[in-house]
C-alpha cells in the first residue's frame, strides 16, 4: 500500500505539471557553506542522551515524589511541577550550561539549563513539553574582545490526560508555564522547536569553548549545531564570528550571506556581516548593509537598544537615532528606552525631538526620585535650547 501511495503522488505531481502553460521554476534551496574546518571537526561533544539523562539515582528520587499514592491524584505535568518547584528552591541562577543531570545536582545554572532539566523530567513522567523564546532584557557581559548576550526561553508542561469538554473551544492547550526568570519587560516570542533548542544549547558550549580558546571543540559544537537547527541564526551568526577569527574571512562572508538567505531573524547577521565588510575596507557595503538594517522591523527591542548604543560609541548618532526609535516604538512603556532615545536626538542635533522623548521618559517613571532626575534634565536642556 505504501509503494502505491507513492506511485500516485509521482503521477499526479507529472500531469500537474504537463498541463502547465509555463514549466514551474523550481527556486533551489540554499545550502549551508562548505568549510573544512567544521567537516574535519572531530572534537568530542555531548550526545543528546548525555544532556537530558539523569543518573539513576536521580530518576529514582524523582520517581518516588512522582509515583508517591500522595500525590497520584495530582495531573502528571503538575507533579512535575511541583517537584520542580521543590527541588529548586534556592536555586542558584548563574550563567553556567549545564547538563540536566548537572542542573539537578547542582541546583544551579542559566535559563537553558534549567529548560533542559524540565525536558528530562517531562520525558521520564510522559509529559510533552513545548520551548517558548522570550524577549527579555539581555545580561551582557564583554569577554576576549567579545559581546556575549544571554538567551531566555520559557516551558509549556502538558498534561498527557486532558481530555477536551464538549461544546468547548480550545484555541491553545492547557498547559503549565514554566518560567524561571520572568521580568516586568519580557516579550513573548514564536514557539520554538525542540531541534532549535538543542541547537540552542550546543551554541552556547560553542560559546563557552571559543572562550577558552578551544576552537577544535567550537567548531564540532557548531557542526552539530547546524545539524539540529541549520536555518537558527544565532548558530550561523556565531560560526560566521568564528570562521573570522580563524582566518577564513570568504567563507565568514559565505555564512552570513546564507543565514540572511534561511533565517527569519537578520538583524545581528546584518550589523556583524557589516562589520566584516568595514574591516576589510569596503566601507560602502558596510554602509549599505547598515542602510538596509534600519529598514528590517524585527521584534526585538533590547537589540535594537544594543545597535543603539553601539552606534552611540562610534558616533553615528543618526544612525543611533533610527535604532533607539525602533526600540522606544516596540517596548514605549519602558523610561530607559525612551531616555536613551533623547541622548541619541540630543547628539544628532534634534533638540526639539530629544525635549519629546525625554518628557516621555519622565512621565512614564514610576519612582518620584528618578522622575525628578529626569524633570531636571528636561529644563536643562529646554534652558540650552534657549540660550542658543
Amino acid at each position: 500500500m505504501p509503494l502505491q501511495n507513492s506511485w500516485c503522488f509521482v503521477f499526479s505531481l507529472i500531469w500537474l505539471t504537463a498541463c502547465s502553460s509555463v514549466p514551474a521554476q523550481m527556486t533551489p534551496e540554499p545550502v549551508a557553506p562548505a568549510s573544512l574546518l567544521l567537516q574535519g571537526a572531530n572534537a568530542p561533544v555531548p550526545t543528546l542522551e548525555d544532556i537530558f539523562r539523569l543518573t539513576a539515582k536521580q530518576q529514582a528520587e524523582f520517581l518516588a515524589y512522582f509515583n508517591d499514592p500522595a500525590h497520584r491524584k495530582v495531573d502528571a505535568h503538575r507533579r512535575v511541577y511541583q517537584f520542580l518547584a521543590q527541588h529548586l528552591s534556592g536555586f542558584d541562577y548563574q550563567g553556567k550550561n549545564y547538563t540536566a543531570s548537572e542542573a539537578y545536582a547542582l541546583k544551579s545554572g542559566n535559563c537553558i539549563s534549567l529548560a533542559v532539566l524540565t525536558k528530562a523530567l517531562a520525558d521520564i513522567a510522559g509529559v510533552e513539553v513545548e520551548f517558548q523564546s522570550i524577549v527579555s532584557a539581555p545580561v551582557y557581559s564583554i569577554e576576549s574582545d567579545f559581546m556575549l548576550s544571554s538567551d531566555h526561553v520559557r516551558t509549556f508542561l502538558f498534561n498527557p490526560d486532558f481530555v477536551p469538554e464538549d461544546g468547548k473551544v480550545y484555541f491553545v492547550k492547557p498547559a503549565i508555564v514554566v518560567d524561571y526568570l520572568p521580568a516586568a519587560g519580557d516579550i513573548t516570542g514564536p514557539r520554538i522547536s525542540q531541534q532549535t533548542f538543542i541547537a540552542m544549547f550546543y551554541r552556547n558550549l560553542a560559546a563557552d569553548a571559543l572562550l577558552a580558546g578551544q576552537h577544535e571543540q567550537v567548531l564540532a559544537l557548531l557542526k552539530t549545531a547546524l545539524h539540529y537547527a541549520p536555518d537558527y541564526s544565532a548558530v550561523i551568526n556565531l560560526t560566521a564570528v568564528v570562521h573570522r577569527r580563524m582566518q577564513q574571512p570568504q567563507l565568514a562572508e559565505q555564512f552570513y550571506q546564507y543565514g540572511l538567505d534561511v533565517s527569519a531573524s537578520k538583524a545581528t547577521l546584518l550589523s556583524n556581516y557589516a562589520l566584516l565588510k568595514h574591516s576589510q575596507g569596503d566601507a560602502d557595503a558596510a554602509q549599505s548593509m547598515l542602510r538596509s538594517l534600519s529598514l528590517l522591523d524585527e521584534h526585538d527591542p533590547y537589540l535594537w537598544y544594543v545597535l543603539g548604543k553601539t552606534a552611540q560609541q562610534k558616533s553615528q548618532y543618526g544612525d543611533a537615532v533610527t535604532y533607539l526609535r525602533k526600540a522606544a516604538k516596540q517596548a514605549p512603556y519602558m523610561h530607559q528606552l525612551h531616555l536613551e532615545l533623547a541622548l541619541a536626538y540630543y547628539r544628532n542635533n534634534q533638540p526639539e525631538k530629544a525635549q519629546q522623548a525625554l518628557s516621555a521618559a519622565a512621565e512614564l517613571v514610576s519612582d518620584s526620585q528618578t522622575q525628578q532626575r529626569y524633570y531636571a534634565k528636561l529644563v536643562a536642556l529646554k534652558l540650552h535650547q534657549s540660550v542658543d
